[in-house]
């Protein structure tokens, strides 16, 4: 089983130190760090972290803009959020801010899945908090009509698998609800991202909430 690298940035260890204990002792995940937000830019940069956590909770409220920084440093896809606060709120912050999501509250070996949906390009979000985020980021109306002729360069199959990623489904679930392969399911998600001019299945959700694509969640899985 392949290795997850995971760089915990954060001022201090408590966060680093709660993920390496919730992990199974002998599982595919590694925790590095914690390390400052310097050292997160060179280590994405240099590929040497498959994914990143930064803390949201830290003392200078600088999480957001650090998130924001290693997506333009070509993180895109690869960075969670992790808060104790929880909630639609921090994660609606996280996801403008281009994170692929929140790390669930319960820190236990369901970790392991959290990880391994962000590495696939899932987003990774509470089930429960589906609908209040949906809710919040459509109301932020950013994108406008950019989004909007974008979105119309769509097929109808491409707008109804969008569609059906907005409402919270992962690709399996996309495959079993129209009956297709997961390799065809991807076919269709690399013609919307080109479509929609960006690099993951985050940032195609993002723009589908916005427009309103979203009309109903799932809140059977704790994933995106």
């Amino acid at each position: 089983m392949s290795r997850i690298r995971v760089l915990v940035v954060a001022p201090e260890g408590r966060l680093a130190r709660n993920l390496a204990r919730a992990l199974p002792t002998r599982g595919p995940v590694s925790v590095v760090g914690p390390v400052g937000d310097e050292a997160a830019l060179e280590a994405i940069s240099g590929s040497l972290v498959d994914l990143v956590v930064v803390d949201l909770d830290r003392a200078d409220g600088r999480g957001l803009e650090v998130i924001a920084a290693i997506v333009r440093a070509g993180g895109a896809g690869r960075v969670l959020a992790a808060s104790e606060r929880g909630g639609a709120d921090a994660a609606a912050d996280a996801l403008t801010a281009g994170a692929s999501g929140m790390l669930p509250a319960e820190r236990d070996g369901s970790l392991v899945d959290a990880f391994r949906r962000a590495l696939a390009g899932e987003m990774v979000l509470p089930a429960e908090e589906l609908p209040r985020l949906v809710d919040r980021l459509t109301a932020s109306g950013d994108g406008g009509r950019r989004d909007t002729d974008l979105v119309n360069t769509l097929t109808p199959r491409e707008r109804d698998i969008l569609r059906t990623l907005a409402a919270g489904a992962s690709t399996a679930d996309v495959a079993e609800a129209f009956s297709i392969s997961p390799l065809t399911v991807q076919s269709h998600v690399k013609s919307i991202l080109a479509k929609l001019g960006v690099h993951s299945k985050v940032e195609a959700v993002r723009i589908a909430w916005r427009q309103g694509l979203a009309t109903s969640t799932r809140t059977s899985s704790g994933s995106g």
